[in-house]
């Protein structure tokens, strides 16, 4: 029985704020050095120049304040900033202290807390007018929360007291419109404001990035043409377009990005290296190879590129270019140091080279790509005799129940692949006894039952699974391919499969498994077809025997020798191919 295993941007001042907040005083300790209540040392300079304590109100420092610092405090490192955002609004409401202010507003954000934090940074703007942060973070978070049209005064406000700051403005702009619940009316006021700046590359992004709320493809195209001409090295909003587009259509994202690289010969790598990669994303791996080497020509000693080319070519079967380019991607120090072991470990094994693949997973160190070194490894000693040697080189491997459920079935797989059938079915047989809800150890028993004729075994453990996981299409094809291959029950198998098709009409083994149930059934014409499609989508041993049974007894008698013997060349050791071959030598 052939059975698939069952398968596996924030504000920059935002984050300057958020960051700040850990090491700030608080406004306990600004408070008592400015009443001369503490003595600033080196160590612990005032929060507070002397000129700017002038202007801050002479606080008594009352147990009630006392109290509220130390407990909003206490309460922050805790991970209760939200409280502690609450008492210091209500301090800094009691007080006018803008210190009290300010740490409100630390805390609020930092708890995502937005009504509160407009609360206390328009109380803190109020107390210190001379203050930009407050302003700038009030705007933020009004755009945050899809306040644009009470944040339009402060917008006015920034870009008149500093006009130099507009583009860092207009990139907030840019990055808040989606949040807007009125696109029309964050259209209409971010084009008001830009058209200030028709040659500030900030304000074309904004605009971009409004128009695109409103589906604008027209404006957008008309921005992205200014941009090339205004700022052809400014990166971020072609690299924000391709994702956004990437999301609706990738090969629009495509088409795109490649348009822009076209017309901005000064692009950054990293915008560069993005085309090829969507190249990936959309399964064009001759396209993104080729892309790659060009990026790899200009930079061949980034550790980055060396490793898209070796994964290329390994995906290509260009096994030397892979072994070359991923040993230099570890030799530039790529961080990907164990998952480049593994894939030159199966780069040698595709090359017939044992040594050097053992010495690829054996150098794999302790981590996520571990366990994987350690099964090729076993399933290396296992073809080569080495059976309990493989066994106990995996017996204590896993952490935890999901591990040792995979240590369970590669030691299983390692026992069929030695056609130690019955030592397969006690493993998983002993690991259900540990694990007994583990799909995939059912899964895998019922599999190993049907190799050993045991029918009844395999139907149990399939049903078993299917009682768990009603719907699913591996184990109902599963079980209707086992009734259909080792009884007479085929109007019961086909419904099974019928069912599991239905749930993956382009899996090439529910495909090969409704072949095979029709021609049981007497229904070559139509069994020749589903096993077309299947052989065609998997070049798989079984699925070709299925297939030139189906046209031998369709009288195509050549063609099915032709392909028989065609597929036992690819794989020689196949048992299933060889039969075939055997039963239909003769015309």
């Amino acid at each position: 029985m052939r059975m698939k295993p069952l398968n596996r941007p924030i504000s920059l001042l935002l984050v300057l704020l958020l960051s700040a907040c850990t090491t700030l005083k608080s406004p306990l300790q600004s408070a008592q050095s400015a009443s001369g209540n503490a003595e600033a040392t080196d160590d612990e300079p005032s929060a507070l120049a002397a000129d700017e304590n002038a202007n801050l109100p002479k606080l008594d420092l009352t147990p009630q304040i006392v109290y509220g610092v130390l407990a909003s405090e206490i309460a922050a490192q805790r991970g209760a900033a939200s409280s502690s955002a609450v008492t210091y609004l209500d301090l800094a409401r009691q007080t006018k202290d803008p210190r009290m202010a300010q740490r409100a507003a630390e805390f609020a954000l930092f708890s995502g807390q937005l009504k509160e934090a407009s609360e206390a940074l328009a109380l803190w703007m109020e107390l210190d007018p001379s203050s930009q942060i407050p302003r700038e973070q009030l705007f933020i978070t009004m755009l945050r929360t899809g306040k644009l049209a009470e944040s339009q005064p402060l917008v006015e406000e920034l870009l008149k007291r500093e006009p130099q700051r507009a583009g860092d403005i207009f990139v907030q702009l840019a990055r808040l419109t989606a949040r807007q619940s009125d696109n029309q009316a964050a259209y209409a006021l971010v084009n008001r404001l830009a058209s200030r700046y028709p040659d500030l590359p900030e304000a074309r992004f904004a605009v971009i990035a409004v128009a695109a709320e409103s589906n604008d493809e027209v404006t957008i195209q008309r921005e992205f043409d200014r941009l090339a001409q205004i700022a052809p090295k400014w990166d971020l909003p072609v690299a924000w377009q391709t994702d956004r587009l990437r999301r609706i259509n990738l090969e629009q994202a495509i088409s795109f990005l490649k348009h822009e690289l076209d017309r901005r010969p000064d692009a950054g790598l990293e915008l560069r290296t993005a085309y090829p990669r969507l190249l990936v994303g959309a399964k064009r791996f001759p396209e993104a190879r080729s892309a790659f080497e060009a990026l790899l020509k200009q930079n061949p000693d980034n550790p980055e590129l060396l490793y898209a080319t070796g994964l290329l070519a390994y995906q290509l079967r260009d096994l030397n270019t892979a072994d070359q380019r991923l040993t230099a991607a570890l030799q530039q120090k790529h961080p990907e140091v164990d998952f480049i072991r593994f894939t030159l470990g199966q780069v040698a094994e595709d090359r017939q080279d044992k040594a050097a693949a053992y010495r690829w997973y054996d150098s794999v160190g302790k981590g996520q790509q571990y366990l994987p070194a350690q099964a090729r490894l076993a399933a290396l000693e296992a073809a080569d005799g080495r059976l309990d040697q493989a066994m106990q080189r995996l017996a204590p491997l896993g952490e935890g129940e999901q591990e040792k459920v995979q240590v369970a079935m590669q030691q299983a797989e390692l026992a069929r692949n030695a056609k130690r059938y019955d030592l397969a079915y006690r493993i998983l047989s002993q690991g259900l006894e540990r694990w007994p809800r583990a799909p995939e150890l059912l899964y895998d028993r019922a599999l190993v039952a049907d190799q050993l004729g045991n029918l009844g075994d395999a139907e149990r453990d399939l049903k078993a699974l299917l009682k768990e996981k009603p719907d699913d299409p591996q184990a109902l094809n599963a079980l209707g391919y086992t009734l259909a291959n080792r009884s007479n029950r085929h109007q019961e198998a086909l419904g099974y499969i019928e069912k599991a098709l239905k749930a993956d009409p382009d899996n090439p083994m529910i495909l090969d498994s409704m072949g095979w149930v029709l021609f049981k059934l007497g229904r070559n014409e139509s069994a020749l077809s589903y096993l077309e499609r299947s052989y065609a989508a998997m070049q798989d041993s079984e699925v070709a025997a299925h297939l030139g049974e189906v046209m031998w007894k369709l009288g195509r008698k050549q063609e099915a020798q032709t392909l028989l013997r065609k597929a036992l060349a690819q794989d020689p050791a196949s048992d299933v191919l060889q039969d075939a071959v055997k039963r239909f030598a003769q015309p």
